[in-house]
């Protein structure tokens, strides 16, 4: 049903050596027979209403020389153009009307501002006249922000349907009040296997959506105005009716659900990180035993890294540890397992041997680096902008030789920012962070031992 292989970045490592680091690739593949039996996909959209979102970013307008306050902003009012509510409204009948979905797949329509209510639960996607008022009724509302209310409904909604590809898409502009009450709301959407997709638009919070991308293995999307410099790291908000087509389809081809990973380390190992390098990035808290590690797709690799720590230990062949994993198959309504596997490393005297590393886990693992260093570039921008703009070279460097071109454009972009402001803005600074998570290039084979080493590759990123 799945097909897995497991690498670690070394065959051997020195011996007697403290604070080393091992990075073991987990790589998954559906079989060809799995990946043929789609499973049904339930979606739940939890929409921003607030007032704010009646702001026009598109289109032909022109200014009328009057101002509004919505969400504690002032904007100027504008006639003509899009909002961004109609944009959304326009995404999401799009996807109803796409004639790619079928009566197994089932959508339900969340709104919230500083209230939060249920437009439509769960209703077949060829149900297209009740879809289609309750998309429509996104207009009533207007307030403030309260995005974890929505997500209260989502969660109450999609969480006791089993045996399906199940997912939550959030779109929002703005920042919400109840940012606490979220963060504790996604662990409850991990413990039942709801991927978030989260876009947002405006004055968010980036590192609030990341979180909960990160923790449920979902994405995320940093949405751009027409008005904006569109990098390819970002969603131009006049293709956002695409984008939510994709996703759903992305859904559609999770074939495998509910992935489930069981690590247990002798003494002196510890497991630090678990990441998912590809297709898009994520990293999964470590509070949950087994790690719950989302979902798998039909037609492509899955990537995981699993990062450990291991202490000095003698010349020996040695298991540090062991691997196991479970997960449900929605499309032929069953569970499967791998086994425990022990994962065995042999330690050696000496150097000899130990600076060859496998290019495609070290390949996944530089890209996960990178994610993490704009990230502590973006947040230095500020208060020490020449050590920002060294990181964002290390990056730019590691990006290059990786050939993830929209990702290098996107820095390039940042650097030269940095460079004549002395600042990163908000909206590059999204641009990057979340741009860097969301586009992965796959590995191929090819030797990368001559570049970056893992004690520089430690140094510039803070590991």
């Amino acid at each position: 049903m799945l097909n897995i292989q497991v690498t670690p970045h070394r065959e051997f490592l020195p011996a007697d050596t403290p604070d080393q680091k091992l990075f073991v690739m987990l790589k998954l593949r559906p079989t060809k027979e799995v990946s043929l039996e789609k499973p049904p996909t339930l979606f739940a959209f939890v929409i921003d209403t607030s007032g704010s979102m009646y702001e026009v970013v598109t289109g032909n307008f022109h200014e009328t020389g009057k101002t509004v306050t919505s969400d504690g902003q002032s904007y100027k009012e504008v006639k003509g153009g899009k909002a961004k509510i109609d944009i959304v409204i326009e995404s999401l009948l799009g996807l109803i009307n796409s004639g790619k979905l079928e009566s197994s797949d089932k959508i339900a329509l969340i709104r919230f501002d500083d209230t939060a209510s249920v437009l439509v639960g769960l209703t077949p996607a060829t149900d297209t006249q009740t879809l289609e008022k309750a998309i429509q009724d996104l207009r009533n509302y207007s307030g403030g922000t309260r995005m974890g209310l929505g997500m209260r409904h989502a969660l109450d909604i999609v969480s006791n349907q089993d045996m399906a590809s199940r997912r939550a898409l959030i779109f929002t502009d703005g920042e919400t009040f109840d940012e606490d009450q979220c963060r504790e709301l996604v662990k409850e959407f991990v413990a039942r296997n709801i991927p978030i997709t989260a876009l947002g638009v405006g004055d968010y919070k980036e590192d609030l959506l990341i979180n909960l991308s990160d923790r449920t293995g979902g994405r995320v999307l940093h949405v751009v105005d027409d008005l904006s410099n569109v990098s390819n790291m970002a969603v131009s908000i006049s293709n956002l009716p695409l984008k939510i087509v994709d996703e759903f389809n992305l859904a559609k081809q999770d074939v495998i659900t509910n992935l489930a990973l069981t690590v247990k380390t002798v003494q002196s190992v510890r497991l630090s990180r678990v990441l998912r390098a590809y297709p898009s990035q994520a990293e999964f808290s470590l509070e949950e035993d087994p790690h719950p590690l989302g979902n798998v797709t039909a037609g492509d690799e899955t990537v995981f890294i699993l990062e450990f720590d291991i202490e000095s230990r003698p010349a020996a062949k040695a298991r540090i540890a062991q691997i196991g994993l479970t997960y449900e198959v929605p499309g032929e309504n069953r569970r499967g397992e791998l086994p425990p596997q022990n994962l065995v490393v042999q330690f050696i005297t000496g150097q000899a041997g130990t600076a060859q590393v496998d290019p495609e886990v070290m390949g996944y693992m530089q890209q996960c680096n990178i994610a993490q260093i704009v990230g502590q570039a973006t947040k230095l921008a500020e208060q020490d902008p020449d050590r920002a703009e060294e990181l964002l070279e290390n990056a730019r460097r590691m990006t290059v030789r990786l050939g993830n071109n929209d990702l290098l454009d996107a820095l390039n972009g940042a650097q030269d920012e940095l460079r004549k402001t002395r600042k990163i803005s908000a909206n590059t600074r999204k641009t990057v962070k979340m741009g860097a998570k969301g586009k992965t290039v796959k590995m191929m084979s090819g030797d990368i031992n001559d570049e970056l080493s893992e004690e520089k590759i430690r140094q510039i990123s803070g590991t």
